[in-house]
């Protein structure tokens, strides 16, 4: 079965050990998918440096404050505040309508920062796989001036992100498949690289080799530039699905243009495209030092 012809059920986060929530806020006009939830740890008075968690789905499948926040959780636990927010899916707005959302979401939250007990100055993101590459492009794009759409709100705030962490992130999609063969290795989704591939259905429906210049678009090395933040990445040396030269090749741009510091690259052994698999104590403790160092904590 194809990937986006897949059944997902929702599984929501465990989320009943949090004692200050504020859910469903709205970001900007549109419907249910235009919000956003706020989680504060439950000590501490704040303002609380925040990640903003960006689901991952295939951009086909998801939505906020599923089972997929578990790492984010993690990080409330050790002192940040999360926000988890909902976006557009890719069979639902045409791309790139999903980075201004994003991107509006996280003028939002600055905006409503001291309403929330949140440090508008320690914004970081953390996504996986469809995810992470949202994060990436939104961060760099942002840090470039790129992608950029005010007039959906919040506009007297920047989109600008202070970190990120990319957990088996995409980058250029018109290269998947290839990447595999490069590797003798295909695939988990025969249909990689087609129409009716998740990164097609992404494109409307159309094979990345079709439309180059929205694969350059949604390509985060498109826009990288000497303003960067500081990225984490994280990759599973078993990911069928993700192969790991997308993140690498990202990951070496991004040093070339902001310096080797700029940078943390781990490969987690064993680990699929999965985020269970990724569901570990000592990886949730590299996430937070990372994020400590790189916002001035």
């Amino acid at each position: 079965m194809k990937y986006i012809e897949q059944q997902r059920a929702h599984i929501p986060a465990d989320t009943a050990f949090v004692r200050r929530k504020f859910l469903d806020l709205p970001y900007m006009q549109g419907g249910e998918r235009q919000t956003l939830d706020i989680y504060l740890p439950n000590e501490g008075d704040g303002p609380f440096p925040v990640v903003i968690d960006i689901f991952g789905g295939g951009w086909y499948f998801g939505q906020k404050s599923s089972h997929k926040l578990e790492p984010a959780l993690h990080l409330l636990r050790r002192g940040f505040a999360v926000a988890s927010i909902n976006y557009s899916l890719s069979w639902q707005a045409q791309f790139p309508a999903q980075v201004q959302e994003i991107k509006t979401a996280i003028r939002f939250v600055k905006a409503s920062a001291a309403r929330y007990g949140l440090d508008k100055s320690r914004v970081a993101l953390l996504g996986e796989s469809a995810g992470a590459h949202y994060a990436a492009l939104c961060a760099v794009s942002s840090a470039a001036g790129q992608l950029e759409d005010k007039s959906l709100g919040w506009a007297e705030e920047s989109s600008e992100a202070q970190a990120v962490i990319a957990v088996y992130c995409p980058s250029d999609l018109g290269r998947l498949r290839e990447d595999f063969w490069v590797m003798g290795q295909e695939s988990d989704l025969p249909e990689t690289g087609e129409s009716d591939s998740m990164e097609g259905a992404l494109f409307g429906r159309r094979a990345p080799r079709d439309v180059p210049e929205l694969v350059r678009l949604a390509n985060p090395v498109t826009y990288i530039t000497g303003r960067c933040p500081p990225f984490l990445f994280l990759h599973g040396d078993r990911d069928r699905v993700i192969p790991v030269q997308q993140s690498r090749v990202l990951a070496a741009e991004i040093m070339r243009a902001c310096g080797r510091a700029a940078v943390e690259y781990h490969i987690v052994e064993g680990a699929k495209h999965d985020i269970h698999d990724f569901e570990r104590e000592d990886l949730y403790d590299l996430e937070a030092d990372f994020l400590r160092r790189k916002l001035g904590m």
